[in-house]
């Protein structure tokens, strides 16, 4: 019944909001016409003005359209390995969680494992990456993505680069995992350029639905756009897979030609049962295999419950003139978990455990770019705190994490030969502090030495159809509180050489081929030693590791593309090596994934796929080696007199029962289907 309450209350004040907006702000639709078409005249200006920008970078999904002066820019020998997700291509996707977005990423391996870290991904083997939600810094990025709605999305952009330390930290940081960052996710939710209104709602298997209602406007300088979301799904029959979420976001802002002011503020209320995995290895008994547990279902009982999030942030750009801009930020989040575990049967004694894995944060930046006529010039500092009192999971054992990290970077880039070549150069500098040991999680006041990054760059326009981009960064990384080892000593700083090549060729709107490939030579990179232990707190597998030296190689090519006007579509490839057998078999060396859409007058259809080669293969099972399609049609027509888009999908078309990775067998559900409708209120 609360949360049935708590739904109502949500929707009711938005309803309210734009019942009230509905007569407040009808008379300022002629001046909003007016003065949008004023700022489209004014951006156009600016970017006719601005000489940074390679024209031969033009790829569906591979232009990032950030201003130069922007803190989520990326300089042009970046552009390749960079993906943006736009509003439209997200809703011809019609994901079901951020997760889907990603999985469709070159270069990004997402798997289901189960127990505390459901989700995970990485990025080129073993990197990890930032998560930068309209200023916030992201930490518990597994549980979290899992929570937003999809709905409320702008756009997403993918830097898969290690060169991009004007973004964030390129060493851990608030990371259960350890791994340095291989790049960064920025995600911006919507904000409303003219008033606003309308409800998405859908009904699938599972008994899946969702409400999401939303309602903004623009007046004069300021707008802002509220959203209610609420998922929920009972999940299959006996997997204990169910989860439900409640959110409201807030964004709105102040936009003049000298200064751009926004404030983000996001609350979610929900639970998720962790998915039983299912028995595939017989049991060895006197000499003989006993088959009899083999297809039953886990007996552990897990789920987090309550899981809640709240994430504000506050940024401001400030245009002094032409050349220079002043950005600050400011953001905090916090997350309050529990984790509940016991045991199947539901009925007897069993006892029941539970333990809080909540966490907090906050991040301060200040960042000033200077511009001229062939450079630009980007300096900044930041602020990271992170607190975990009870620890991070899956390490929740009244072991408290408190940790602060300070940055400084200086960047720069340089444009010749009417900018068919530019250079551009980094240094990043990182300095850690800890209120609690890493290792044995006692008070402590400690610095750790500086961790550093160097950047180097170049994008070259052969000729006006092909661009050519070449990237080197050397970073540091420290060792994890997650990370043991064997004789509680610890390891040295993990050294990374990166060396990326790359070139993009615009032969035709139909026809745009990419490749990118790498080299990493990482020294002392923390792998595990083949040994484990079983925490007592979460049940969970935890190795032991040790330093050893790696190389990495890899490729990711891709093309993309408009055939005629209705036809759209991306291909992309990627392969990964290294020379760690430990870190081969647990990786998928070959990953293929694509989308494919199509529009004639009010009828659309898209479907996407991916493979993933198998891996982690056994005598009794593997993961990956599959292929997975989705697909969905819309037809958008008029329901009394407003635009409303009617949506049939289906997920895992051919009912694929594939594994991933995970401390058990977590297969997929399997196919699912269902209905959308979304209507617009204005």
């Amino acid at each position: 019944m609360e949360g049935v309450c708590r739904r109502l209350l949500f929707f009711v004040l938005i309803l309210g909001a734009f019942l009230i907006s509905q007569t407040v702000f009808a008379e300022e639709k002629t001046g909003e016409r007016t003065e949008q078409k004023d700022q489209k005249k004014t951006v156009q200006e600016k970017d006719q003005k601005s000489p940074h920008k390679l024209e031969g970078i033009t790829v569906t999904g591979k232009k990032t359209k950030e201003p130069v002066t922007s803190p989520y820019a990326v300089t042009e020998s970046s552009q390749l390995q960079t993906d943006v997700w736009t509003r439209e291509e997200i809703e011809a996707l019609n994901p079901e969680t951020v997760w889907d977005v990603l999985r469709q990423v070159p270069g990004m391996e997402v798997t289901f494992q189960g127990r505390q870290h459901m989700d995970f991904s990485s990025i080129r083997g073993s990197g990890s990456y930032g998560i930068i939600m309209d200023g916030v810094y992201v930490s518990q990025s597994d549980r979290i993505l899992s929570t937003l709605p999809v709905d409320a999305i702008e756009s997403m952009t993918i830097v898969r680069d290690a060169t991009a330390l004007t973004l964030g930290p390129l060493t851990s940081f608030g990371s259960g995992t350890g791994s340095s960052n291989q790049g960064f996710v920025v995600i911006k939710t919507k904000r409303a350029s003219k008033l606003e209104g309308g409800l998405v709602t859908s009904y699938g298997s599972f008994h899946t639905e969702k409400e999401h209602l939303y309602q903004g406007a623009k007046i004069g300088n300021f707008d802002y756009r509220i959203a209610g979301t609420y998922n929920n799904t009972l999940g299959k029959t006996n997997w204990y897979n169910a989860s439900r979420n409640e959110s409201l976001l807030f964004r709105g802002g102040y936009t003049r030609p000298s200064v751009e002011f926004d404030i983000f503020y996001y609350a979610s209320r929900g639970m998720r049962e962790f998915q039983r995995s299912e028995t595939v290895v017989p049991t060895l008994k006197a000499g003989k295999y006993d088959w009899s547990q083999v297809g039953q279902l886990s007996t552990s009982k897990w789920k987090t419950d309550p899981l809640i999030s709240n994430m504000f942030a506050a940024n401001l750009s400030k245009h002094w003139n032409d050349k220079h801009t002043t950005t600050f930020n400011y953001a905090y989040n916090s997350y309050i978990v529990t984790s509940m575990t016991t045991d199947f049967p539901d009925g007897g004694k069993q006892k029941v455990s539970f333990a809080d894995q909540d966490s907090r944060g906050q991040t301060l930046s200040v960042r000033h770019a200077i511009t001229s006529h062939n450079n630009v010039l980007k300096l900044g500092g930041q602020w990271l705190d992170s607190v975990a009192p009870n620890g991070s999971a899956p390490t929740t054992d009244k072991r408290t994490i408190d940790q602060d990290m300070f940055g400084l970077y200086v960047q720069d880039e340089y444009h010749m030969f009417n900018d068919r070549l530019t250079i551009d150069a980094g240094i990043r500098g990182d300095k850690k502090h800890d209120s609690n040991s890493p290792v044995t999680y006692k008070p402590v006041d400690e610095w750790s030495r500086p961790l550093y990054a160097y950047t180097v760059g170049t994008a070259f326009k052969l000729i006006p159809m092909i661009t050519l981009t070449g990237r080197y960064a050397y970073t540091e990384n420290a060792q994890s509180g997650n990370q043991l080892t064997t004789n509680g000593s610890s390891l040295p700083t993990e050294k990374r050489s990166r060396y990326e090549g790359g070139v993009i060729a615009n032969i035709h709107p139909s026809f745009n081929p990419w490749l990118t490939v790498y080299y990493y030579d990482t020294k002392n990179q923390k792998s595990p030693t083949g040994t484990s232990f079983i925490d007592t707190a979460t049940g969970d597998e935890i190795d032991y590791v040790t330093a050893t030296d790696m190389q990495t190689k890899g490729a990711e090519v891709g093309v993309s593309g408009q055939i005629l006007k209705p036809l759209t579509y991306r291909l992309q490839y990627t392969y990964v090596n290294t020379n760690d057998n430990s870190t081969n078999k647990s990786t998928p060396h070959h990953r293929t994934s694509g989308t494919l859409s199509y529009k004639y007058k009010n009828f659309e259809a898209n479907t996407s796929f991916r493979y993933v080669s198998a891996y982690s293969q056994t005598q009794w099972d593997q993961r990956g080696g599959y292929t997975m399609w989705d697909g969905n049609v819309g037809y958008n027509c008029k329901i009394f007199d407003r635009d409303t888009k009617i949506t049939f999908y289906v997920r895992n078309i051919g009912d694929k029962a594939y594994l991933t990775s995970g401390n058990g067998d977590y297969y997929n559900p399997g196919r699912q289907y269902g209905m959308q409708l979304s209507y617009s209120f204005f």
